[in-house]
């Protein structure tokens, strides 16, 4: 059993978690990189014609999500109970929220290219809610994890998008007024 992860080479982004979660159970997988200029006559072979794809024996999983439940099952990180779970997916569709937040202008990518100014103000006041909420809730738990005493699959995915952000997001996060 190999699994496969597609997606644009030299890319992290939406497959990052999966990355992160299929390197902390040690699980070998194979990196399927499409190039930019390629994936115009490669993509109707994709479920939705989106990527990132998980493969097995030829069958395909879309969606980042799903792709990073799919592994966080495997490795007992959903969560302990069904409250766990469901705090847990909702930290992961808060990150997703807060990143589809930021995508529409690419508001990250302008900054860390330079194109500072106003975007930075605009990027803050779109993370700046997602923080507040997240420090807000640390402060309910262990200070560590997001739900119970223990890592979960939402853990991985907040550092995960903290790092994603980290260098380009570092320079406004003083959240001007």
């Amino acid at each position: 059993m190999v699994y496969k992860l597609h997606y644009f080479e030299g890319l992290g982004a939406r497959v990052e978690p999966a990355r992160i979660l299929l390197a902390y159970g040690k699980i070998p997988y194979e990196m399927v990189e499409i190039p930019f200029e390629k994936w115009p006559e490669v993509k109707s072979k994709y479920p939705n014609e989106k990527i990132p794809v998980l493969e097995l024996d030829g069958k395909f999983v879309p969606q980042s999500i799903a792709i990073m439940r799919y592994f966080a099952r495997k490795l007992h990180l959903l969560g302990k109970d069904d409250w766990e779970m469901a705090q847990a997916d909702a930290f992961v569709y808060t990150i997703e929220d807060t990143i589809t937040a930021l995508m529409p202008d690419m508001l990250i990518r302008k900054i860390a290219t330079g194109q500072k100014g106003e975007y930075e103000k605009e990027a803050a006041e779109k993370l700046r809610p997602f923080l507040e909420r997240l420090e807000k809730h640390l402060k309910t738990t262990n200070g560590e994890n997001l739900v119970g005493n223990h890592l979960t699959w939402a853990d991985l995915c907040v550092a995960d998008c903290w790092k994603r952000y980290e260098d380009s997001a570092m320079p406004f996060m003083h959240f001007p007024e």
